[in-house]
Order: C-alpha cells, then sequence, then structure tokens
C-alpha cells in the first residue's frame, strides 16, 4: 500500500480554497485551458481557473459566469467538477477531432466585469499508437528498453509521454525527435518507495503520449495557456 501518494494528494487537497469569481476581476485570473482528442472520435475540453499565479486557490463560477466551449456550429456549457475543492469545467464532443478543427473556450461574465470570448486553438496532427511488445509478458525496470511506435511522424508539434502506476514513480519525458518511434530507456522507470515495498511489485502501467498544439489565449485573462493536443495510451506491466 502507497499511503505517502495518498497523504501527499490529502495536503495538496486540503489546502485548496475556492473563491467566488464575483469577487475576482477577469484580469486577476489565471486559466489554463486544454481540449485533448484521444482517438476514439472523443474530444474533451477541460478548463481550470485559478486566482492570480496559485495553484490551489480555484474560481468558482458564480451568477451569470459561465465557461462555454464551441466547435464548428456547436456549442456547449462546460460543467463543474469539484473534488476536495479543486475545481475544473469539462465538457466533451463526438466527432470534432480532425488535424485543424479550432475550438473555442469563452468565459462569458455580467455586466460586473469583461469577458473573455475568444481563447482557441486548433487540434494537431492525429496520431495512432503500436503497443510495444516485451519479450515476455512484463517489462523489466532495469533490464528492458520499452520501444513505441507510431504513425504519424514529422510534425512540427512537440511530443510528450508521461508513465503512472501504483509500483512506479510516476515519469515523463520530451521525445526528442518525431521520427515515428521512440524508446523509454531501461531503468527509466523506477520503482516506488522500497520502504512501502514497491520495488519487488509488478503492476499495471499507463502511458499516455501527447502532441501538443499552442493557442492563444483571451487577453482579458491575466495569465495562462490554451493547448489543443493529440493523446493516445497504452498499457504495459512493470516488473521488479
Amino acid at each position: 500500500m502507497r499511503y505517502p501518494k495518498l497523504v501527499a494528494a490529502m495536503f495538496f487537497f486540503a489546502a485548496c480554497t475556492d473563491v467566488s469569481s464575483t469577487n475576482i476581476r477577469t484580469g486577476g485570473m489565471t486559466a489554463r485551458i486544454r481540449v485533448t482528442a484521444v482517438g476514439n472520435g472523443t474530444t474533451n475540453a477541460s478548463a481550470t481557473i485559478n486566482v492570480g499565479s496559485s495553484l490551489t486557490d480555484f474560481v468558482e463560477l458564480q451568477s451569470t459566469d459561465t465557461l462555454k466551449a464551441t466547435v464548428g456550429t456547436s456549442s456547449q456549457v462546460m460543467a463543474e467538477s469539484k473534488v476536495l475543492g479543486a475545481i475544473s469545467y469539462l465538457t466533451s464532443f463526438t466527432g470534432q477531432d480532425a488535424a485543424g478543427t479550432q475550438y473555442t473556450i469563452a468565459l462569458q461574465r455580467g455586466a460586473s466585469d469583461t469577458s473573455a470570448p475568444s481563447s482557441t486553438c486548433t487540434l494537431p496532427q492525429p496520431f495512432t499508437i503500436t503497443a510495444p511488445a516485451s519479450s515476455g509478458t512484463n517489462f523489466s525496470r532495469g533490464t528492458q528498453d520499452i520501444t513505441v511506435t507510431y504513425t504519424g511522424s514529422g510534425q512540427p508539434e512537440p511530443l510528450a509521454w508521461t508513465a503512472t502506476g501504483d509500483c512506479i514513480q510516476a515519469a515523463s519525458a520530451s521525445i526528442s525527435a518525431d521520427t515515428g518511434s521512440f524508446i523509454i530507456t531501461k531503468g527509466t522507470l523506477r520503482a516506488a518507495n522500497s520502504a512501502d515495498g514497491g520495488s519487488a511489485e509488478s503492476c499495471q502501467v499507463t502511458v499516455s503520449v501527447t502532441r501538443d498544439r499552442a493557442g492563444t489565449l483571451d487577453p482579458a485573462y491575466g495569465g495562462g495557456s490554451t493547448v489543443c493536443s493529440q493523446a493516445r495510451t497504452f498499457t504495459i506491466t512493470s516488473a521488479p
């Protein structure tokens, strides 16, 4: 059992504060907006709004304040999701995941302050992952490379991968060249803290590969980012 990870998460969420949007001007908000096509026809739009540069003070949209996502002629109000004080806004679209598809995320406010209607981005080129194969059923963390191949290479946007699982420390890295393959070299995935038994365990590890294209954040915000992404995932079994 990995209590340290759970305790760290509990401390983070315990520190979160929710602030009503009616008390914050748009220029005092930092918006982090991401639109992600996941490869099955679904595209997820998400946004978090924080107070200034804080990562733990979340803005909760109240009164007439809303976030709306638009693609083509389809618009949807983004629904609030609150997990132990951490607030995000979410919605999903189907069949709108082709390269170059533009999404707009609009913060609509009442007469009391300025709206931010024009945060936009366009989806980058999609790709398809070929799940890696090992010599057996498991990948040894210390002795086996993980070779990943994919279609749709040769694009200008950066690629990166992340790996998460119960028996490993979370890992991530950028992919230096978009050539159609990359290697997660042996030793890159490390066992979870040996004090909780992770070094001797095997587990399912989820690897996510993303291609990000930066968009344009509405200038009414005080800061933040808008990103459109293609993301694909696969799972492996990670072993000592």
